[in-house]
């Protein structure tokens, strides 16, 4: 009689524990972000090509850091329960990323 209180306490408590319930949530990327970096494709003849041809990929390689910086922004803010609008406010990283790509 013993073990069939304790058994019977132990399934009572077990299935006590409560639900998990799984959601999936899509965080809203714009556009922009989520377009790869192109570099323009230039002939290096003297080594003034090759200063431009640097440039330019020094340029897309702040532009790509910054597409990945600000999509991090967003999924943090989603994780943390935030809208991801928390990002895109004037003083915000992405929208400053955004204002530069128009660019």
């Amino acid at each position: 009689m013993r073990r069939f209180l304790t058994i019977s306490a132990l399934f009572w408590v077990a299935s006590c524990t409560p639900r998990i319930e799984y959601r999936n949530i899509v965080p809203d990327v714009p556009e922009p972000l989520r377009q790869p970096v192109t570099v323009p494709e230039r002939r290096a003849e003297t080594l003034a090509d090759v200063g431009v041809i640097l440039t330019d990929h020094v340029q897309a390689l702040n532009r790509a850091n910054g597409q990945i910086i600000a999509t991090d922004c967003i999924l943090d803010a989603v994780e943390e329960g935030q809208p991801a609008q928390v990002c895109f406010e004037p003083s915000g990283n992405t929208s400053m990323i955004l204002e530069n790509m128009k660019n």
